[in-house]
């Protein structure tokens, strides 16, 4: 139920409806009524009931009158409030109220049962081709950013450099040049939060017709406008290649290629590229941003790190072969991440039919389901001393044995490894976010000396709110070329 965050505004809503003349008063009040009457079926017919399982966190209390109160806490506390969910039902489940919906977190001994109910998801893997392109964009942005020692503020610099990678990919130069796209793809994902956080008070059915009031309605039309204006042309001739041999090999062309029916439009086509950029941009700015971090905390890596590029890239140039060697390096990028997950929860889902697990338990259809990524990633019963940060931690676990040579990489899942979500709903944009993260990383060790500004020596604590979990965006480190 989430009216009652909204309840102020409504409680002014119905005193001026009040104030009124008779006439007015009549229409206001009839709907009031129908608003209760959607928000009343929403709240007791369209809610599964999940009463049977054990809560984790503050309960909202009779009707959810209590809400407004139990999502502050979880957005001050969700980190404990699910650990101590997971701890207590380790090889079960437990309900909690997030920030938006209630969620039913799911032991990882579930995965395989739902892996086998779920339709076979698509893997994006890497291909080799791409690999040049993303080191020659990762030189060419760092070359300009970077000439000289500098200190700089890492979130921004990353987002910016991880932009452009993207857009590379996205099209080549013609995109990743292309300073008002760059602008709104970087900027879209935190405008997109904003005016969600804006629209989270109101009831679901409300939303379509409050969001166009509101003033970051606006920004959203002008990244879609700008959107637009950089791709529905270069979809329209795309398109109009499905057939030739000679195609280019990029994003642009793979969606063009992969279209049907109404999707078959450059407009519709240029809009699914700010979701590009939004599941692209910020998660990979991240994801490096902590590993700068835990590098520059740990500068006893940096120089085994850097001739683990070296070697690579000395025997196979910049490939997928040389990307597969730097072992130390993913092994590393894999231990930030354990440590420093993006969201607590991952493998979201919402169960369309009903689900029945074989210890009896059955999940009504409209249950939104997830697992306990982060809870996973600190439980010492999986890992050793799980507080302690070892960038070779995953190195160690792939050279102990064959079997394990290729298990324990950054974009491998499993029910241990949980940051991707797993199985056939895994990520499928993971291989790609690995190569990127992994060259403008490799690069950066090449080019540059990196350490925190004099007198720091550890690394800034995580922001979380919710469920969420980011680096903190005023951190500054110092960029010193190599010579």
């Amino acid at each position: 139920m989430t009216t009652t965050d909204a309840s102020p505004k409504l409680q002014q809503l119905v005193q001026d409806i009040l104030q009124r003349d008779d006439s007015t008063r009549i229409l206001g009040t009839a709907g009031l009524t129908v608003v209760f009457l959607v928000w009343a079926y929403y709240h007791f017919i369209a809610t599964p009931d999940l009463s049977f399982l054990p809560r984790a966190g503050k309960a909202p209390g009779l009707f959810g009158l209590g809400i407004n109160d139990v999502k502050r806490d979880f957005a001050k506390n969700g980190t404990k409030i699910i650990n101590e969910g997971y701890r207590k039902n380790k090889n079960g489940m437990f309900l909690v109220q997030t920030l938006n919906v209630e969620r039913v977190v799911l032991s990882p001994k579930y995965i395989e049962e739902i892996n086998s109910k779920v339709p076979e998801g698509t893997l994006d893997m890497v291909e080799d081709h791409l690999i040049g392109p993303l080191n020659d964009e990762a030189n060419h942005t760092l070359s300009r950013l970077i000439p000289h020692k500098v200190e700089l503020r890492a979130y921004d610099t990353m987002v910016g450099i991880i932009t452009k990678n993207a857009s590379r990919m996205f099209g080549g130069t013609t995109i990743s040049r292309n300073e008002e796209w760059l602008k709104s793809a970087a900027d879209y994902s935190m405008d997109v939060v904003s005016v969600a956080v804006k629209l989270r008070p109101y009831p679901a059915f409300l939303r379509p017709i409050i969001y166009p009031f509101l003033e970051g309605s606006k920004i959203l039309d002008h990244h879609l406008h700008v959107a637009k204006k950089t791709f529905s042309h270069i979809f329209a001739e795309r398109l109009a290649l499905k057939d030739s041999d000679e195609k280019p090999i990029d994003m642009l062309q793979w969606l063009a290629d992969s279209a049907r029916g109404s999707d078959r439009n450059p407009d519709v086509l240029a809009h699914n590229m700010l979701f590009m950029a939004l599941a692209s941009v910020h998660t990979s700015s991240a994801t490096i941003i902590h590993v700068l971090f835990d590098l520059c905390s740990n500068p006893e890596f940096m120089e085994q790190l850097r001739q683990d590029v070296e070697q690579a890239v000395n025997e196979s140039g910049w490939s997928l072969a040389s990307i597969a060697k730097m072992k130390k390096i993913d092994s590393f990028m894999k231990e930030s991440q354990r440590m420093n997950q993006a969201v607590l929860m991952t493998f979201n889902r919402k169960v369309a039919r009903p689900l029945k697990f074989e210890d009896g338990t059955t999940l009504p259809v409209g249950t939104y389901i997830t697992m306990p990524s982060h809870a996973v990633a600190t439980d010492p019963d999986i890992y050793s001393n799980p507080e302690t940060f070892d960038g070779f931690r995953f190195y160690d676990k792939r050279m102990s044995a064959k079997v394990e040579a290729n298990r324990h990489q950054f974009a491998t899942t499993g029910p241990e490894s949980l940051a991707f979500g797993q199985g056939k709903t895994a990520c499928p944009g993971r291989f790609f976010a690995a190569s990127n993260i992994k060259v403008v990383l490799a690069n950066l060790l090449l080019n540059y000396d990196i350490s925190f500004p004099p007198g720091q020596t550890e690394r800034p604590k995580n922001l979380h709110k919710g469920g969420l979990v980011r680096p903190d965006p005023r951190q500054t480190l110092i960029f010193t070329p190599r010579k």
